[in-house]
């Protein structure tokens, strides 16, 4: 594997083939299920004890209970939806939001590049990067993007929240599995 000679982020649009899509449905990070409201006190004593460079929220539930619970976090990741239903569950007032495309089932060029901009802003809060299309892929451009011992956290519906902290082998997994999808789909150029 080339993974550390990786264009990142990409220059065209990645498109996930559904034998890739799967290897994604295993947890990222430790998978912490039960009771919503037991989840993100769980969650937010990880990050308080962990003390995260960056907090990355992904999903529009999961931001919303982390903010409902007083979690500190740096970029919430949403796109105005929960298991592919429109809702309103994040309410974005007082927060800084960026609106970006990425279409269902890809990263997006566009995406990635605003998300890997947000992710090296020095201080960078109470930011959203409001996605037009679906964000769950920008889980992995995430890891990528962001700076290792970074938190992020995403739900796994239906059971939780995965708390995910970036290293380098985290990393390294998710070029591998950008370079499987560049080998294994088509693109476009």
């Amino acid at each position: 594997m080339r993974s550390e000679s990786l264009k990142w982020p990409p220059r065209h649009r990645l498109i996930f083939p559904e034998n890739v899509k799967r290897l994604l449905r295993e947890p990222a990070g430790r998978l912490i299920s039960g009771d919503p409201d037991q989840v993100m006190k769980e969650v937010k004593r990880l990050i308080e004890a962990d003390n995260p460079p960056l907090v990355i929220a992904v999903g529009d539930y999961t931001s919303a209970k982390l903010r409902e619970h007083g979690v500190r976090v740096n970029i919430y990741i949403i796109d105005g939806r929960i298991e592919r239903r429109s809702c309103q569950i994040f309410d974005t007032s007082g927060l800084r939001v960026i609106q970006c495309v990425n279409d269902p089932g890809t990263i997006c060029p566009e995406a990635a590049s605003k998300l890997h901009e947000l992710l090296r802003e020095p201080d960078i809060k109470d930011t959203v990067l409001l996605v037009m299309g679906e964000e769950d892929l920008l889980t992995l451009a995430a890891i990528i993007s962001a700076p290792e011992g970074s938190a992020i956290i995403y739900g796994q519906p239906g059971v939780g929240s995965v708390y995910v902290k970036v290293d380098k082998a985290l990393k390294r997994k998710a070029l591998e599995i950008i370079e499987l999808v560049e080998s294994s789909a088509p693109h476009e150029k």
